[in-house]
C-alpha cells in the first residue's frame, strides 16, 4: 500500500523495563542528543518527541513515552500504555534480574496493547567489563522467539538511532505501509 504525499503520521513509543535501566537516557539521548551521568527516577511518565524522514513523502513524529519502572506504580504506568503503536523493553546488561523481568514487561505491554511490535533493547554497553548478560543469551532466548534484539549505550549514543527506527519500520509495516 503507497502512503498519500507529505503526510506526518504521529506513532507512539513506550519504553518499557525495570527503573535505572536508561529507558529515560535512552529517549533522551534520541531526541536530544544529549546524556546525563545523575539519576533521576521518572515519576509517571514522560515524553519526548522527535520528527524523522520515514520515505521520500512521508514524515513520522516519534512520541516517546518514557514510563515508571517502579512496581508500586503499576497502576499509574499501565495507563500509559493505551494507543502504543509500539514498544521497547530495556534492559542493563550489568543487572542480571533486569534482564530476568523482561517476560514480566511484555507480558504488561501485551496485556493493555495487544499486537504491537516489541524489540528488546540491552542497554549500557559502555559498562561492558560489568556486564552480567551475554548478547549471546539475550538472541538465544528472545531474538529464538521472534523479537528483535539489541545492544546499545545511552551514554555513548551507540545504537539508540537504530533502536527507533527500527521499531518506527516495525510500526509503519504492520500498519500496511
Amino acid at each position: 500500500m503507497s502512503l498519500p504525499p507529505n503526510v506526518t503520521y504521529i506513532i507512539k513509543i513506550i519504553n518499557a523495563g525495570d527503573y535505572a535501566v536508561g529507558k529515560t537516557s535512552l529517549a533522551i539521548r534520541y531526541t536530544q542528543n544529549r546524556f546525563s551521568s545523575s539519576y533521576l527516577p521518572t515519576l509517571g511518565v514522560d515524553f519526548y518527541s522527535k520528527m524523522i524522514q520515514h520515505d521520500e513523502d512521508t514524515t513520522l513524529r516519534l512520541v516517546l513515552f518514557d514510563t515508571v519502572g517502579q512496581e508500586k506504580l503499576v497502576t499509574l504506568r499501565k495507563r500509559y500504555y493505551t494507543g502504543a503503536h509500539g514498544a521497547v523493553v530495556v534492559f542493563d546488561i550489568t543487572r542480571k534480574e533486569s534482564f530476568e523481568h523482561i517476560e514480566n514487561w511484555i507480558n504488561e505491554v501485551e496485556e493493555k496493547c495487544t499486537d504491537i511490535p516489541i524489540i528488546i533493547v540491552g542497554n549500557k554497553t559502555d559498562l561492558d567489563e560489568e556486564r552480567a548478560v551475554d548478547f549471546k543469551d539475550l538472541e538465544k532466548k528472545w531474538g529464538s522467539k521472534g523479537y528483535t534484539v539489541l545492544e546499545s549505550s545511552a551514554k555513548l549514543g551507540e545504537g539508540v538511532n537504530d533502536i527507533y527506527t527500527i521499531i518506527a519500520k516495525k510500526v509503519m509495516e504492520k500498519m500496511g505501509y
